[in-house]
């Protein structure tokens, strides 16, 4: 089927507790070059610190890289003056310090600087979707990309009550740290196939998550961390479900969307998604990057 211009195609449904996870895969066409953030981080060629004086809806990424970096809508950085998230998917310039926009994951620390670092992982569904229906239009103006704080600490507390795990600064990343440690036997029977660039995921019959990327070595960097994110919101013993109709439809109104467009905060353009979906992505010279979108209740 036709997503954003593109065809693909939908995998066989894997489980992971009660999350059901289907690959997307499709064609692969030329898009410019660019690190993720784990390969940049691994590599040495990015540093994130603090404005200064700091403010807590914002960090700032040097790209040491000589070419673009990129960080995608939901990629934790740990470390600062408090745990962070991304509002948005960024291509940071090559060579350049840039301005990001993010939101608090531990309101119970504010100092005890720590070096930033990726966290290899992606906040909750749940958080990504509250976090993304919070936003304003795009603008490329970093104070428009501001989240609903409040909402996003609210998704925190909830899930580490979910999960049972207690953490002295409130901080997302020691709840992660513990359930993924329960489902790591299943996390590490998620591996891409041939050509996948996009992953959706279903709790029971519903659909709580797409994300869409150019080509397969960038979905091969995020694939462990989305699902993992999602694998938070779904109960074990949630019954299968999920069926290619509930699918199909989904991402008919995701390809059907009120689509927003603006400058992004670093290259490229922004896209926002409004309606019965809620979506943020980023495109390239008309080149689709990154798309990440959730169903918004009736």
């Amino acid at each position: 089927m036709q997503l954003f211009d593109m065809d693909v195609t939908i995998g066989e449904r894997i489980e992971v507790g009660g999350l059901g996870v289907f690959p997307l895969t499709g064609r692969v066409t030329d898009s410019p070059p660019y690190l993720t953030g784990p390969e940049a981080f691994e590599q040495g060629l990015i540093e994130v610190h603090e404005l200064d004086p700091p403010q807590v809806p914002c960090l700032v990424v040097t790209n040491l890289a000589d070419v673009p970096v990129l960080l995608v809508e939901g990629e934790m950085l740990v470390g600062g003056d408090q745990n962070r998230t991304m509002n948005v998917t960024v291509l940071c310039p090559p060579r350049s310090d840039l301005t990001v926009p993010v939101s608090c994951v531990e309101a119970g620390r504010w100092g005890a600087r720590r070096q930033v670092s990726s966290s290899s992982r992606l906040a909750p569904g749940s958080l990504r979707a509250a976090k993304t229906a919070s936003l304003e239009p795009p603008s490329g103006d970093v104070g428009s990309r501001r989240s609903d704080q409040g909402r996003v600490w609210e998704e925190v507390d909830r899930q580490s009550l979910s999960h049972a795990v207690e953490s002295d600064t409130s901080a997302l990343d020691d709840v992660q740290e513990e359930f993924e440690e329960r489902i790591a036997a299943e996390l590490d029977r998620i591996e891409p196939v041939d050509g996948q660039i996009g992953v959706i995921c279903t709790i029971g019959a519903e659909v709580v998550g797409l994300d869409l990327f150019d080509r397969p070595d960038t979905l091969r960097q995020y694939l462990r961390a989305i699902v993992a994110g999602h694998a938070l919101d779904a109960p074990a013993a949630m019954a299968p479900g999920g069926g290619l109709q509930a699918i199909e439809r989904f991402l008919a109104r995701v390809d059907g969307a009120d689509c927003g467009t603006g400058p992004g905060v670093g290259l490229g353009d922004e896209l926002m998604l409004a309606g019965s979906v809620a979506g943020i992505g980023l495109a390239l010279e008309d080149h689709l990057v990154h798309l990440a979108a959730f169903p918004v209740p009736a």
